[in-house]
C-alpha cells in the first residue's frame, strides 16, 4: 500500500498537461482519471487501473468510459456461440455454398435473402476463413465486413 501511495504522490509531481488522451493508455476508467496527465508514472497507473478493474473491456462493449463501441461487433451472443462451437462445419458449409449450419446462421443474423447471403460467404470463402487457425471473432467480424 505504501508504494502505491508513493506512485500516487510522485504521479502527481510529476504530471505534465496535454490536448487529449494518451494513445499509449487506450481507453477506460484509469484514461480518464488520469486524462490531463502524460507522465510514464500516470500513464502506467492508468493502464494498471484499466487492466486491474477489468473497465476497459466494458468500455469497448458498451461504447462508455471514453472508449468507442467497434462498428463490426454482431451483439447476438448466441451467433458468437454458436460459430465458435461450429467453425469446421460453418467452414465446410459455406465453401459448398449449402448447409445446415450457414442456414442457421442467416436466421440468426436476421438474414432477409439467404441466397445471396450464402453466395456472397462461397464466393468469399478465403477471406472469411483467412487461415487454419482463425478464430471465431475473426470469421465473424469477416462475414460482417463481406456482407457490409
Amino acid at each position: 500500500m505504501k508504494k502505491f501511495m508513493l506512485a500516487s504522490t510522485l504521479a502527481a509531481l510529476s504530471t505534465t498537461a496535454f490536448a487529449g488522451p494518451s494513445a499509449n493508455t487506450g481507453c477506460g476508467l484509469g484514461s480518464m482519471v488520469m486524462e490531463k496527465q502524460d507522465s510514464v508514472v500516470t500513464q502506467v497507473l492508468a493502464v494498471t487501473t484499466n487492466g486491474t478493474f477489468g473497465n476497459q473491456t466494458f468500455g469497448i462493449t458498451s461504447g462508455t468510459l471514453g472508449c468507442a463501441k467497434p462498428a463490426k461487433i454482431v451483439s447476438n451472443d448466441k451467433v458468437n456461440v454458436f460459430v465458435a462451437s461450429n467453425m469446421d462445419a460453418l467452414a465446410t458449409d459455406i465453401a459448398n455454398g449449402q448447409g445446415e449450419t450457414v442456414d442457421t446462421l442467416a436466421v440468426m443474423m436476421e438474414v432477409e435473402d439467404k441466397a445471396a447471403f450464402v453466395a456472397k460467404l462461397q464466393a468469399n470463402f478465403d477471406k472469411i476463413y483467412t487461415a487454419d487457425s482463425v478464430s471465431s471473432a475473426d470469421v465473424i467480424d469477416n462475414i460482417i465486413t463481406i456482407m457490409g
